[in-house]
């Protein structure tokens, strides 16, 4: 599984996102969850602008992750929770593999103790995983 993200380096991005949530948005308490997301709930997931990268790239980059599931890959992604919304911060080419072959992925969720922020990623979201990539 050479070039696919681990669970501790996917841990360790989620302390690091934690810390910078924490310094951009002081007073606003943010704590943890880890949850399953069922086929339906990654198809509401909130799709963000996943940075610069060939099409070429990705479409190779999600082969070896569709391949590697098949051997149990299963780095978790990692999901900002405000309310009832689920906003895609890391993994991207995962969900992407996972929507269409209707599977769970498991997922730590950020979730802040308020829900009336307007937060910079939500600048970013392209629609929902349901209605980008149609199953």
């Amino acid at each position: 599984m050479v070039g696919l993200i681990t669970e501790e380096e996917e841990r360790n991005l989620l302390e690091k996102m934690l810390a910078y949530y924490r310094k951009l948005y002081p007073g606003i308490d943010f704590k943890t969850e880890e949850k399953e997301l069922t086929h339906e709930e990654i198809g509401e997931l909130e799709y963000t602008y996943a940075g610069e990268e060939s099409e070429v790239t990705a479409e190779e980059k999600m082969r070896a992750i569709a391949e590697a599931i098949g051997y149990k890959y299963s780095t978790p992604l990692l999901v900002l929770k405000k309310g009832e919304k689920l906003i895609l911060l890391d993994g991207h080419r995962r969900v992407r593999v996972a929507y269409p072959q209707g599977i769970s992925w498991k997922a730590y969720l950020i979730v802040p103790g308020k829900e009336d922020v307007e937060f910079g990623i939500e600048g970013t979201i392209m629609g929902k995983v349901k209605d980008l990539w149609k199953k």
